[in-house]
């Protein structure tokens, strides 16, 4: 029988970025260590990856109609025609063949920008099935979603990869006590379930120091802005200053960031980078 004390921690992570627009998520894989791939879901994503030394493919929201419609059957526009979306079919296809054929191997860290886009991806391509894109999801098209989104956490974090993957926050409001509560921006229970599958569950924020300089703070313990924090990394301090500083020739990249807080883990730890 294993005993606990005896077992090596794990180098590998299945890092979880939350925060608000702007806060920094995605700038921050690119001081992640080693060669790095991205699925890009997010369109703004580029602005902030484009220049740098990382692969990367494009899985962009297909257009639907802008046209009014109403909820109600007896005002729905006769003449409207169902569009279709094959992004997310296009995704898993690929997702899944590069599973099987070893196309991940070369890589150190698989990206995910963002899991809020990847979900409006999943129902894209529920309503497409449905005849319905463009309209707003009917209760039975959340199941579909949920599950889709869940299936493929889950084999993420199975991969023995490091797995990074950025989402956004939301105030949730509760019905009884009126009580409001920030969560990740995931379709139902997804909101508590998805991060119990990620090793480190950290929050991204920014504010102003002394002087009025911006600073990209990274939060490692559950507080009232992010609830489901969680980290695997110990030393850390409550809140990281995680500030990227590009012109810095004495400091690389993998030396600033979370890239540079993994570094000091693995010195901590004695495991060669």
């Amino acid at each position: 029988m294993p005993n606990a004390k005896d077992t090596l921690q794990s180098t590998t992570k299945k890092v979880l970025l939350l925060g608000d627009t702007g806060n920094g998520k995605t700038t921050q894989f690119l001081t992640l260590p080693g060669k790095k791939y991205m699925h890009v879901f997010d369109p703004n994503a580029m602005n902030s990856l484009q220049g740098f030394d990382l692969d990367y493919d494009l899985f962009l929201p297909t257009p639907v109609p802008a046209s009014a419609v109403s909820l109600s059957k007896d005002n729905k526009a006769s003449d409207r025609r169902p569009a279709a979306s094959e992004v997310y079919k296009n995704f898993e296809t690929q997702f899944n063949e590069r599973s099987q054929n070893g196309f991940f191997d070369q890589y150190q860290w698989i990206g995910f920008d963002s899991a809020t886009t990847l979900l409006d991806l999943m129902m894209d391509r529920v309503l497409s099935i449905n005849g319905r894109l463009g309209q707003w999801p009917h209760e039975d098209d959340w199941g579909p979603q949920m599950m889709a989104f869940t299936n493929l956490c889950r084999t993420l974090t199975a991969m023995n990869k490091n797995i990074f993957m950025t989402g956004h926050m939301q105030d949730k409001r509760n019905r009884k006590t009126g009580a409001s509560k920030r969560q990740p921006m995931m379709t139902g229970t997804l909101a508590q379930k998805i991060p119990l599958l990620f090793s480190d569950i950290l929050g991204c924020d920014v504010d102003l120091d002394e002087k009025g300089k911006v600073v990209y703070l990274l939060h490692t313990v559950p507080d009232s802005e992010f609830t489901v924090i969680r980290t695997s990394i110990k030393g850390l301090s409550p809140v990281e200053n995680v500030t990227i500083n590009f012109s810095l020739k004495e400091k690389p990249l993998g030396l600033q960031g979370i890239g540079g807080i993994l570094s000091w883990e693995r010195k901590q730890l004695g495991v060669a980078a």
